[in-house]
């Protein structure tokens, strides 16, 4: 396992974009807290020290054009770690959040540093494994391992879990696994009705689900649209 560990450190997303050139693919940052730790749409990721903040750097180019089905991937992955270690009711809220009871546990970030081409990409996975309380939420609070099980669970034990896992699944996929029809089951916004910031307006719309391009099937006034990572944001 190629990890690099720290205390304490501003992202560990922004820390492989500072230094991905020196560093081998596959490496994995993690920190015991972050002090600027950010979500997507450059939301605030509360980061206190007992959960998990890492970064994985891919720096393998057949890895680039799969942005999309690693980001779902990935938050499935997260998931099904989650789910060995007892937790239930959990689920994929597209692209790359991890529910549980309708909470939201674990946040993935995907990033891509260009020069003239592609560098490398960035996954970025936060997971709140011992957190007992979240301060800055007053609607739609999130949940931990701990709040959920009522067992605290050892975080470099279930990062080097993860950290194989995540090899594991990556794998598969460049050997032409699909994981589609697993991830299916975990569809949280399949069927549900929900608004949705489109086009800087928001609509209420009809979630068809992930479709096996893991894109998302949504119909609104009778129509049927197919939406890539980044063109939506919900409101639950």
């Amino acid at each position: 396992m190629k990890l690099l560990e720290f205390d304490t450190l501003a992202s560990t997303n922004q820390y492989l974009k500072e230094n991905y050139a020196e560093l081998d693919s596959f490496t994995m940052v993690s920190a015991k807290r972050q002090t600027n730790g950010r979500g997507r749409r450059n939301r605030v990721w509360d980061s206190e020290y007992g959960n998990l903040y890492c970064s994985l750097l891919i720096k393998d180019s057949k890895y680039y054009s799969k942005l999309e089905e690693l980001s779902v991937v990935t938050a499935y992955v997260v998931l099904k770690t989650l789910e060995k270690h007892g937790l239930k009711n959990l689920s994929v809220k597209w692209p790359n959040d991890v529910y549980v009871n309708d909470k939201k546990i674990s946040g993935i970030l995907l990033e891509s540093v260009f020069q003239e081409v592609t560098e490398c990409m960035i996954i970025g996975i936060g997971v709140n494994l011992n957190q007992k309380e979240f301060a800055y939420y007053k609607q739609n609070e999130p949940t931990s391992y701990y709040l959920e099980s009522g067992d605290y669970i050892d975080v470099n034990e279930f990062r080097d879990e993860l950290y194989q896992n995540l090899l594991t699944a990556f794998e598969e996929i460049m050997e032409g696994t699909s994981f589609y029809h697993e991830i299916e089951e975990y569809d949280y916004l399949k069927g549900k009705k929900v608004y949705a910031q489109i086009d800087r307006k928001k609509e209420l719309v009809e979630v068809g689900g992930i479709r096996e391009n893991y894109t998302l099937e949504v119909k609104r006034n009778d129509k049927t649209y197919y939406l890539r990572s980044g063109e939506i944001s919900f409101h639950l």
